[in-house]
């Protein structure tokens, strides 16, 4: 690939740039709710299909995370959701019956984001659960649940933790990850290989499961990568544990390429 000076780039390079990218989407360039298009039915099948998700917490603070996919593993990658931007509702509740909403806002869903939603929280309290919630015309999401870090300061006698890696979707099932869901845990960490770039067999090889064909090449694009994690995150196991706790995420090598490090002069 080639970069607009004619110097050879790299994958990490590419990737990294379109990183920076959506910081700025995320940050600088926050959608305008005003500018998005409401649902007034929904849409024409269940957004919610890759589940909920939150993490990073602080004392006073939760990301949230959704992704509108009514079709996840559309071939071009966007989910099977139109080009346009859609407002997503998001509630807090000290309660899973929603009856003490502490929270709510409305957050975009656009296609520069491949209409995912990362709702910052603020304003709880220091080391509680609450639960969450997103709405999209009349379709409403599963109910997250979600805890806060414990206060600066605060003699916190344990803390429970779960810790992943390394997890190839076609080499065996998500089990642990039902473990944790089932767990009390605090925060699930996950220490990198989320997903790996490995081109998925059309049997879905130890699982045994029919997969598209479009997903046995190498993961090299944008669209790629992004069926690739859809595949990944349908998977039901890894949905509940992270619908069940927070996590924090970081990265290693095969959320990009295998050992790219080596690439690096």
């Amino acid at each position: 690939m080639k970069s607009p000076l004619g110097r050879t780039l790299s994958r990490r390079g590419f990737l990294g740039g379109a990183g920076a990218a959506a910081v700025l989407l995320g940050t600088s360039a926050i959608p305008d709710p005003a500018g998005a298009t409401p649902l007034q039915r929904g849409l024409p099948d269940n957004p919610f299909k890759l589940g909920v998700a939150s993490g990073d917490p602080l004392p006073d603070s939760v990301v949230l995370w959704t992704r509108l996919a009514p079709d996840p593993l559309a071939a071009d990658g966007s989910g099977g959701m139109p080009r346009r931007r859609v407002p997503v509702h998001w509630q807090v509740a000290e309660d899973e019956g929603f009856r003490r909403i502490v929270k709510r806002g409305t957050a975009v869903a656009t296609p520069e984001l491949n209409h995912s939603v990362h709702p910052e929280v603020w304003g709880l309290r220091p080391g509680r659960h609450y639960f969450y919630r997103f709405k999209v015309g009349t379709d409403i999401s599963p109910v997250g649940r979600t805890k806060t870090a414990p206060a600066h300061g605060a003699h916190v006698s344990s803390v429970s933790l779960a810790v992943a890696s390394c997890a190839l979707w076609q080499q065996g099932f998500y089990t642990a990850y039902q473990r944790m869901a089932e767990d009390d845990l605090d925060l699930v960490l996950h220490v990198g290989d989320y997903i790996y770039e490995n081109g998925v067999p059309a049997n879905g090889g130890t699982r045994q499961t029919t997969v598209p064909d479009y997903l046995s090449p190498e993961t090299v694009t944008l669209e790629r990568y992004r069926l690739q994690y859809s595949l990944y995150k349908s998977d039901a196991d890894l949905m509940a544990a992270h619908a069940a706790h927070p996590w924090a995420v970081t990265l290693d090598d095969h959320e990009v390429d295998n050992d790219w490090a080596d690439d690096i002069p």
